[in-house]
């Protein structure tokens, strides 16, 4: 959707603003604080606290299991000192053959009296020896009598009772198979309490040899002595606590029906599996039973988190703007220094980067300061030097145009010699004048120093003669100017021969220009002495000319100055013959 014209100027310059806002330096240290210190450390406690609680409901649903599993055996134990005693009770010969005795005949016969006596008697020690205090034995005789190792009241309605109940005829189904079920207080006509007590039962067929039953046992133990556990939760533990459940075949015997119905993926469910019953025993834990407490943990502490790291925020934001300013002060100094103000900036007290980075651009400016009063001078110098170069070209050029005219009357006049004379200095004053140039070609060279020669032969009675043996190459390459001139003005006033010869060789070669100045004078410069060390190579002092004022060691320092501290002038001295110069320069085609 397009914004309307009136709104684009304000929404541009708030992309301008922040776009300008996240370029600072303390918007970005802040991003870097935030994005690689406060969240990584957040999601680190998130992470840590994720996995200690799934670690704690590993470590809740293993002691589940393990504790599941001892009351699993618990009752499993129990049930097969059950079975142990039924076993006993069903294949004694003795009750067996009590059973068979004729209706109430202990009533009236002393020694049927006394086998109904062991009869009792054996119930009740394998109550006691076998079973705990609590179980209970009884028979249920299908002569219609009830025997019991407890006090029952109407034992007869109770017999006709338990006849009527689905268990009784199962058990004479089963032909002496154990069936095990879960009775109540009063389905067995047992009254101790207030509070009703639940049993687990196991019901027998007492048959004879021939297979005819007799009549039933029934032994009966409180689930309270096998599972407290189960009776002993309150209703609000029920609620929100763990839950056993009793099970067979996924139909709940004991336990919490809505809660059984109730089991889902919130639970932990652990299951254990009772042998000699063929029932399961199973746990039920609430997922955020203990995940609601780790939550309310995990929350207080990332709040305290949060607290310090923001607390610890607004240091380093406070520490930030301290650098800042000072850095904003430095950038106001770097502006002045723009502008021309060079005026220090006050420093603080400390030894860190900033002090340092102060105290460097303090002593950077006061520099600055000396070389641009440095440069000034030098500038304000150069312009002099220019203006007095100025004034100094016009006597040339007046001696120039003045020797220009001598020439031409001379040759009008008939003499030939004073006009050849006056060319010559007229092209040594115009070589001289060419000064916007540090180079020339070493043919312009070569020029020169026939021009010069040409006049010195008018001194010295034509003796001096100039042979210049150069490959055509190199009289294209550039050389210092005046730089062989001093070196064949020497050997014209040092050298002794009659006629001097002066010859001039060259060559190029591994990209080095060697150029060999050589005369027949047969003496030294500045000395007679023709000993070892002065025909040996050096690089010494060269007396300086006293006419051309250019000595050859200024020329010497001048090609090094140029060129490096590898190229210069190499003097030598040979007996009886004369004196040797050999420049070394580099090759450079082209540089003018």
């Amino acid at each position: 959707m397009l914004l309307p014209v009136h709104l684009r100027p304000r929404r541009i310059c708030m992309v301008h603003k922040l776009k300008v806002f996240l370029t600072r330096i303390q918007t970005k240290l802040l991003l870097s604080f935030l994005i690689l210190i406060m969240i990584p450390i957040l999601i680190a406690v998130m992470l840590y606290y994720e996995s200690s609680n799934r670690l704690l409901m590993a470590e809740v649903h293993q002691s589940s299991a393990e504790m599941l599993a001892k009351l699993a055996d618990r009752v499993n134990t129990t049930a097969e000192r059950m079975y142990q005693a039924s076993h006993l009770m069903i294949n004694d010969p003795e009750m067996i053959e009590f059973l068979q005795l004729p209706d109430k005949s202990w009533l009236v016969e002393y020694d049927t009296f006394q086998k109904y006596k062991t009869f009792s008697k054996k119930m009740i020690n394998i109550r006691d020896f076998l079973l705990e205090t609590e179980a209970y034995v009884a028979v249920f005789d299908f002569r219609g009598h009830l025997t019991s190792t407890w006090t029952i009241q109407q034992s007869n309605q109770i017999y006709e009772q338990m006849q009527l109940e689905p268990w009784f005829e199962a058990t004479k189904a089963m032909q002496g198979v154990p069936l095990w079920n879960i009775f109540g207080e009063q389905d067995m006509g047992i009254v101790q309490g207030s509070q009703a007590e639940t049993y687990l039962t196991m019901t027998r067929l007492v048959a004879g040899s021939t297979g005819k039953g007799y009549g039933i046992v029934l032994i009966a133990v409180p689930i309270s002595s096998m599972l407290p556990e189960m009776i002993a939760e309150l209703p609000s533990e029920k609620a929100a606590g763990s839950k056993l459940f009793l099970v067979r075949d996924q139909d709940l015997l004991l336990g919490d029906e809505m809660a059984y119905g109730a089991l889902d993926q919130r639970f932990l469910i652990n299951e254990q599996h009772i042998n000699q019953l063929g029932w399961s025993l199973i746990e039920a834990t609430p997922s955020n039973l203990f995940s609601e407490k780790l939550q309310s943990l995990r929350n207080q502490s990332m709040f305290w988190l949060v607290l310090l790291l923001m607390c610890c925020c607004l240091v380093f934001i406070m520490i930030m703007l301290r650098i800042m300013k000072r850095l904003k002060m430095l950038h106001s100094s770097m502006s002045k220094v723009g502008s021309g103000n060079f005026t220090p900036i006050p420093i603080g007290a400390g030894d860190d980067e900033l002090v340092l980075l102060s105290r460097k651009f303090n002593d950077m400016v006061s520099n600055l300061s000396v070389l641009v009063r440095n440069v000034a001078e030098e500038q304000k110098k150069k312009e002099e030097a220019k203006f007095q170069a100025l004034q100094a070209q016009v006597k040339p050029h007046f001696l120039f145009n003045t020797l220009t005219s001598i020439k031409w009357s001379a040759k009008l006049s008939g003499a030939e010699h004073v006009s050849e004379m006056i060319t010559s200095l007229g092209k040594l004053l115009s070589y001289s004048m060419k000064n916007d140039k540090e180079q020339a070609l070493l043919s312009e060279e070569i020029d020169f120093l026939r021009s010069y020669v040409s006049l010195q032969n008018i001194r010295f009675n034509n003796s001096v003669r100039l042979k210049a043996d150069l490959p055509s190459e190199l009289l294209a390459v550039p050389i210092l100017k005046f730089t062989l001139q001093p070196i064949v003005e020497n050997s014209i006033i040092h050298g002794r021969s009659d006629p001097l010869l002066i010859s001039i060789h060259g060559s190029i070669k591994d990209g080095m220009v060697t150029i060999s100045i050589r005369d027949n004078g047969g003496g030294s410069i500045g000395s007679d002495d023709d000993t070892d060390e002065n025909r040996a190579e050096h690089h010494a002092s060269i007396t300086v000319s006293k006419f051309s004022g250019i000595g050859l060691n200024n020329i010497h320092e001048r090609i090094k100055l140029h060129f490096g501290e590898a190229y210069g002038l190499t003097v030598r001295n040979i007996m009886n013959e004369g004196f040797e110069v050999t420049l070394q320069l580099p090759l450079r085609e082209g540089e003018r």
